[in-house]
């Protein structure tokens, strides 16, 4: 499909309609010129109007959301988000695929290539091997010619969308030396919509913590994309926080250099390779959280030391937009061969 479908919208469904990203996928989509969304499910026991479960909605939306039913979700719609949990996902993907559906899903399920390194950080045997080999990779910034000819996209996790962005000029120009450190942190909307005692706000709320250091299942993420796109390992440290904000994620990556380098040659390094990339903003200064929540942008700052052997590269994002919904939105807009900015602006 070229541009000229802008003219006819998509029939598009939403599988996870609920969830914290589900919502924000309804709430870009039903601005978006190119799709009529047609089909929304989540576990609801029973159909109920959307704006019944999210009143800002009212006069937005007449759509039912309802049981899933996979079938129906084929029957009526061309495009299909699943914004499911992580491996729930696989047990619907095949069948949507199989019915030669469009389909981006936002779940981990067809992230990693080996089956081996799923089970490994999910728990959980992966019961569609054949897609998960199929499923192209949803980052638009390295690999949107693929993205261009896909029919499943693996929509990229919140925390690797802004470390791979920040990391991936550095390691394509091979310009690193030795392990790197990533320390970020997010808003708990990243774990979903839980009940969940330590997600309370009570809890959240002027609160800050650390969790899983060194295991998250995110780390290998990081390092089997980035070895994909530059060819090389990438050694890597990750610990992710809980901030007790709304939303957002913001990444601080410490990587050793292999030659001494100024600050003018790393932000020439970022424009050269993101010049054409509509989402990614290279700041002038370290980048700020508050701006780019409620948009669709990575921005991207830095700052190399003294003697010009180490650089701190800040990478930011919202979680629910660039991090899920946002990236999601963009990937549709190139499979369907329309600008990439289009509805997210």
């Amino acid at each position: 499909m070229g541009s000229e479908t802008l003219n006819r919208k998509i029939k598009t469904a939403v599988i996870g309609a609920t969830g914290f990203t589900g919502e924000k996928l309804i709430e870009i989509l039903l601005k978006h010129p190119g799709v009529e969304l047609v089909y929304l499910a989540s576990r609801t026991p029973k159909p109920v109007a959307y704006s019944k479960l999210f009143g800002r909605f009212r006069k937005k939306t007449n759509l039912l959301c309802e049981p899933l039913d996979i079938k129906k979700a084929a029957a009526k719609s061309e495009f299909v988000f699943v914004s499911l949990p992580h491996t729930a996902s696989m047990k619907y993907v095949p069948y949507l695929v199989k019915q030669e559906k469009k389909v981006i899903d936002l779940s981990a399920d067809y992230r990693m290539k080996e089956a081996s390194e799923y089970k490994k950080y999910y728990h959980q045997t992966h019961k569609d091997k054949t897609n998960l080999k199929k499923a192209v990779y949803g980052l638009s910034e390295i690999f949107k010619d693929e993205i261009k000819k896909a029919k499943l996209i693996a929509n990229p996790g919140c925390y690797p969308t802004s470390v791979i962005i920040g990391l991936y000029p550095f390691l394509k120009e091979g310009l690193i030396k030795g392990r790197v450190v990533v320390d970020s942190k997010s808003a708990i909307t990243g774990a979903g919509r839980k009940a969940v005692i330590e997600y309370h706000y009570s809890n959240v709320a002027n609160n800050f913590w650390a969790y899983k250091p060194f295991v998250h299942q995110h780390a290998p993420e990081i390092e089997s994309i980035l070895k994909k796109a530059c060819g090389c390992k990438l050694e890597l440290l990750f610990s992710p926080h809980v901030a007790g904000i709304e939303a957002g994620i913001y990444s601080t990556i410490y990587v050793p250099l292999k030659k001494k380098m100024s600050q003018g040659a790393v932000k020439k390094i970022y424009n050269s390779h993101y010049r054409n990339c509509p989402f990614v903003r290279v700041s002038q200064t370290l980048p700020k959280l508050k701006e780019t929540i409620g948009t669709n942008f990575c921005d991207i700052g830095s700052a190399v030391s003294p003697d010009g052997k180490y650089c701190m590269i800040a990478s930011c994002i919202d979680n629910l937009i660039k991090g899920a919904a946002g990236s999601a939105v963009q990937n549709m807009n190139i499979m369907q061969g329309w600008p990439e900015t289009t509805g997210l602006l």
